[in-house]
């Protein structure tokens, strides 16, 4: 096992490099192509960044569905909570923009964790039934079962795991993610407005893409589209890189297909569809949430109090958000 300061040497090292390669490749193909800004003022770049503050707004409304059950919070402090949990994941690391979210939010940090992963789970499992039904994809179709099985059997697979990861002392921890996650879809109402605001989400996510290829002059199939959101959202958790950066492109070039112009549509609807809202979010921490966390510095509390609790996330979860 990694210490946790050669961890955060590794991922600060993979994601300088990274970065590096991505800015290179991106700066390298537009010059290529010779974009015009011009292109930027088109009608479809213009209902691409509609769509994306639509697409963001629509995720955090999904967040809130599931936390509101959790816990006493209106919509502008979970909006506050998403934007700066964004930015932090970005700067540092998801684990310290969860934290920041639990204190800013007022609810457990297992309880916080299920709530983001149940929204996660809700777009993986629309979108990858819209997938089956456009494209007749079989993997898509048993990754749709798979993830209404964790929302139909998941009393089933709590009381199967329970007892394993009680003997490696992850017991308690998994038992409060569990106790959150079926809260959070404890409401048969709740959770049917959920999928309809997870199915908005994944078309909405899909429209920013086919947008963004159509102010480029490329036309992406609407399969494609939901394919690359799918395939971004997994490679940019999996990665673990602080905001999926790489992974992100990744995997919407998987989908779409690797070409140098591919490379700038791939980068510009991530940026539309997620980096803009890093930016807004480090506004929104430093002006709304910091001086509430009081979180004196936010890297050494970060390390102290997630390093445990992130570790046993993972076990009982394998996420990200």
């Amino acid at each position: 096992m990694l210490s946790p300061r050669k961890k955060k040497l590794l991922t600060a090292a993979l994601t300088v490099g990274i970065t590096a390669y991505l800015i290179y490749r991106v700066y390298s193909e537009a010059s290529r192509i010779k974009l015009r800004p011009s292109q930027l003022l088109s009608p479809y770049f213009l209902l691409a960044f509609l769509l994306g503050i639509a697409g963001y707004m629509t995720y955090t409304t999904l967040w809130y569905i599931y936390l509101s059950d959790l816990a006493e919070v209106d919509f502008k402090r979970v909006l506050l909570a998403n934007l700066s949990g964004t930015y932090l994941s970005f700067s540092f690391n998801a684990a310290v923009g969860t934290l920041v979210k639990v204190k800013f939010i007022g609810a457990s940090y297992f309880q916080v964790l299920a709530s983001s992963l149940i929204e996660v789970a809700t777009e993986f499992m629309v979108g990858s039934a819209m997938l089956f039904l456009m494209a007749h994809d079989w993997t898509a179709l048993l990754v749709f079962l798979f993830f209404l099985l964790t929302f139909l059997a998941d009393s089933w697979v709590y009381r199967a795991l329970l007892p394993v990861l009680s003997r490696v002392r992850m017991g308690s921890a998994f038992q409060e993610f569990y106790a959150g996650w079926h809260r959070a879809k404890s409401r048969p109402g709740r959770l049917f407005v959920a999928l309809i605001l997870g199915t908005m989400l994944v078309l909405i996510n899909a429209g920013i893409l086919v947008s963004v290829g159509m102010t480029f002059g490329v036309s992406i199939q609407p399969g494609d589209a939901v394919k690359a959101i799918l395939y971004s959202a997994f490679l940019g958790s999996a990665l673990g890189t602080p905001g999926g950066l790489g992974g992100n492109e990744l995997g919407v070039l998987m989908a779409i297909g690797n070409t140098g112009l591919n490379v700038v549509i791939a980068f510009a609807f991530k940026f539309l569809n997620q980096y803009l809202f890093a930016l807004i979010g480090a506004f929104a921490f430093y002006r709304f949430v910091l001086a509430e966390v009081g979180v004196k510095d936010l890297t050494d509390e970060g390390e102290g109090e997630l390093d445990g609790s992130h570790e046993g996330s993972s076990g009982g979860s394998g996420e990200e958000d």
